[in-house]
């Protein structure tokens, strides 16, 4: 496992998925984005969200 030397380990995100499936394809989107989007995701700044 990556993080398991890495530790502490701090969840920064989550959301509900309704399967597994869906988890999967959130993950992938998520992983195209920005750095600057994704913590814009984080810290719940929908304006600067859409405008990324």
């Amino acid at each position: 496992m990556f993080t398991a030397s890495r530790r502490p380990v701090v969840l920064a995100y989550a959301e509900p998925v309704a399967s597994g499936l869906a988890a999967v394809r959130r993950e992938r989107q998520l992983k195209r984005w920005t750095r600057r989007k994704k913590e814009a995701l984080i810290v719940g700044d929908l304006e600067l969200l859409k405008r990324l």
